[in-house]
């Protein structure tokens, strides 16, 4: 049975147990999209921790299997992810506020296949609405025109987007990451951001 949970300080360690299976991207610790672009002096997993510990909403979502971390998925309003913004094929479509992104996902090797992803989307829509967020995006692969690999799924794909009710709103081009849309009913009365 898949268990999923806000990330919060004290599953930092289910977390770092996640980044370190990443392989390749394992020195990402999922602050891609959230940085400036510029040199820093903290590393990745440094900027992450204090994200984690000092953030009013839960930047992400860990999913359990059998009380053993095996999947992430990372959620906010959009504005938290910069490289998101500033993308051309991820770039917003319009000023709209309270947008919230799940940009990128990872499931463990051993666990791949088995709806994990999916899981962590729902669990992720669910989220959003409860922060009273008015819709949610992704920027997946389209797998029928981008041949799908390890590194270049972390973003989700089409299919699995779709199957959730997310609709396409731009593709600049056929092999470019397609930005995908759900409308959200907010949910417990809280603001866009999550205030």
């Amino acid at each position: 049975m898949l268990d999923i949970r806000p990330l919060t300080p004290e599953r930092w360690e289910d977390f770092a147990q996640i980044c370190r299976q990443m392989g390749p991207n394992r020195s990402c610790w999922c602050m891609w999209w959230r940085d400036e672009g510029t040199k820093s002096t903290s590393s990745a997993r440094e900027r992450a921790k204090e994200l984690i510990e000092g953030s009013k909403r839960p930047p992400g979502l860990i999913a359990y299997r059998d009380g053993e971390p095996v999947g992430w998925a990372a959620l906010g309003p959009r504005e938290d992810y910069p490289r998101l913004q500033r993308g051309r094929d991820t770039g917003p479509i319009d000023e709209r506020a309270g947008v919230w992104a799940v940009p990128c996902f990872f499931v463990c090797e051993n666990q791949r296949g088995q709806g994990i992803a999916k899981g962590l989307l729902r669990a992720a829509v669910e989220l959003a609405a409860t922060h009273g967020a008015s819709a949610i995006e992704g920027v997946p692969r389209d797998p029928a025109v981008r041949r799908r690999s390890a590194s270049s799924s972390y973003t989700g794909t089409t299919g699995m987007f779709a199957e959730l009710q997310f609709v396409e709103i731009r593709r600049r081009k056929p092999e470019a990451r397609v930005l995908m849309r759900r409308e959200l009913q907010a949910v417990g009365g809280q603001g866009a951001n999550g205030e």
